[in-house]
């Protein structure tokens, strides 16, 4: 078991609590979706899970053991964490940001060999952004950052990936690849935790999906069970309508807000 998540709450100082008794599990190979408004709390229970907050009561259990008495390294080696935005300060080439993700795997005092070199360079493949390897990171597009930190994360060769709204500043198709991608890391092995404002991004990748509601209450369960027109509803105050598309043998999530032209 990767993440043994018990009773985990979360309140920022003076004010309510944002997480109230989360709780849930994710074995090797398990994808978890988490779905909710904005404003709800899904980036700041992504923080407690990459160990950058401290929970106010509950425990992380990763990989068995307390995070809260994990050094960073070790929690590195496990997993990797993609932030939803990060801001450019100096001018690395992309192949030598995306490099630092072997810091787990590097000595204090070492530097990168070749093999850390090989192994950027395949996140980057995998990924697709191989040809911007000697742009600096600095100057390429918010979306091919996005790219780019997925690919560092890759590099840590982490046994689970956390990835804080990762479509966010994508185009249509690589917003399809990032999906993709997932799938391929659950074929692999690697757990992933995933936060979306799309419903359709957890029911197309199933396994398990949460639910964070505004009173900070984690819903979670199969994604079958849990992306429901009755779950959703109230949590986006919108009619939404689950149908299905028979051209494309699955089931898709639309509003009835918005009547064609």
């Amino acid at each position: 078991m990767i993440y043994d998540v018990r009773k985990l709450q979360f309140a920022y100082p003076g004010g309510k609590n944002i997480i109230n008794d989360a709780s849930f599990t994710l074995d090797e190979g398990e994808i978890l979706t988490i779905l909710g408004p904005n404003g709800a709390g899904k980036s700041t229970l992504f923080n407690c899970l990459a160990n950058i907050r401290r929970p106010g009561s509950g425990q992380i259990l990763l990989d068995g053991k307390p995070m809260e008495k994990m050094s960073v390294k070790e929690v590195a080696k496990v997993i990797g964490y993609v932030q939803q935005t990060h801001v450019a300060v100096f001018d690395y080439t992309v192949i030598y940001f995306v490099m630092m993700g072997r810091a787990a795997n590097v000595g204090m005092f070492s530097k990168p060999k070749e093999e850390d070199r090989r192994i950027a360079m395949d996140a980057l493949k995998t990924l697709g952004i191989d040809h911007l390897a000697e742009r600096p990171y600095t100057a390429i597009s918010g979306g091919e950052r996005q790219m780019a930190l997925i690919a560092r994360a890759l590099t840590q060769q982490p046994r689970a990936i956390l990835l804080d709204e990762p479509t966010s500043h994508l185009d249509f198709g690589r917003s399809t690849l990032i999906l993709e991608l997932v799938r391929e890391l659950k074929s692999r092995g690697y757990s992933v935790i995933m936060t979306t404002h799309d419903p359709n991004h957890a029911m197309l990748l199933g396994g398990k999906a949460a639910l964070l509601d505004r009173q900070g209450i984690l819903h979670v369960g199969p994604a079958e069970e849990v992306v429901t027109e009755e779950n959703l509803r109230p949590l986006y105050r919108s009619e939404l309508h689950i149908v299905d598309i028979p051209q494309l043998g699955r089931k898709a999530c639309l509003s009835a807000g918005l009547k064609a032209i």
